[in-house]
């Protein structure tokens, strides 16, 4: 997806045996929307991917629990690879300082 996605609205296609399954959900009350079943299954999917990356969801638990507590160092977990410790807006600001 080279897209960028806007946040305003997004479209998801669903076979029709799965979003009927979904307005069954809804209607049953476990989702107080459509909206909120696909956030929730979207949710889960990415779970699920992170649990496959990091070998398992013990690994993954133990892995979100060190970063809640601070005590990760992140360039490890990407695979010794730079992880960006700045947030665009923090690169914003010291682009603005420099300009000055």
């Amino acid at each position: 997806m080279n897209k960028p996605v806007k946040a305003d609205q997004v479209t998801v296609r669903l076979s029709a045996e799965d979003a009927a399954d979904l307005q069954v959900r809804v209607e049953r009350g476990e989702f107080a929307s459509l909206d909120e079943g696909v956030a929730a299954e979207l949710a889960e999917l990415n779970y699920r991917r992170a649990v496959e990356i990091v070998g398992g969801s013990d690994k993954l638990e133990a892995l979100l629990d060190e970063i809640e507590a601070e005590a990760v160092d992140l360039d490890e977990c990407v695979g010794g690879q730079a992880f960006p410790s700045e947030t665009p807006a923090d690169l914003e600001a010291r682009a603005k300082v420099a300009e000055e």
